[in-house]
């Protein structure tokens, strides 16, 4: 007995419906999930190509004495590097794990020519006395490549993109 003014029986289909509606809705679950993976991929590949030449940029440091460090900044690519910045920094002996200490301010060479090599000479600051045999030394290398990217690699470190 319907006490409603209207039929309430609702037709829901039949089971070849359902599936063909679940069929639907997985095989656009499945194309999503698959552009989605392909744009990643992508966009790491665009990154690896950008990333060519700024792999190719690395920085050397070299204790000289107890106040002076001696950085080699190298662009073994074929194009030069412009705006190049380094930021030598004391790792911790006692502690590894610790964050590094900036030892002296930021030092700037204009341009590295491709297959060329920068010397630069930093002056420790007075707080701080280097010891060749104990001391490690990190370089945080900033630098803008042939394409205008601007890249900063720490230590041995991949290249990173800045924004």
């Amino acid at each position: 007995m319907n006490w409603l003014p209207y039929d309430d029986v609702a037709d829901w289909g039949s089971v070849p419906d359902w599936f063909g509606a679940l069929g639907s809705i997985a095989s656009v679950l499945f194309v999503y999930l698959g552009l989605r993976r392909e744009i990643r991929a992508r966009r790491v590949d665009e990154m690896r190509v950008r990333a060519t030449q700024a792999r190719l940029v690395s920085a050397v440091t070299e204790i000289r004495g107890n106040a002076v460090l001696r950085v080699t900044v190298t662009n073994e690519s074929d194009a030069p590097v412009l705006d190049v910045t380094v930021l030598p920094r004391l790792v911790p002996s006692e502690d590894p794990d610790d964050p590094p200490v900036d030892l002296a301010g930021v030092k700037q060479v204009g341009r590295i020519h491709g297959r060329k090599s920068a010397e630069l000479f930093v002056t420790v600051a007075a707080a701080r006395r280097l010891h060749a045999a104990t001391d490690s030394v990190l370089v945080e290398l900033t630098f803008t490549d042939h394409d205008g990217n601007r890249w900063r690699r720490i230590g041995s470190g991949q290249p990173e993109p800045v924004n």
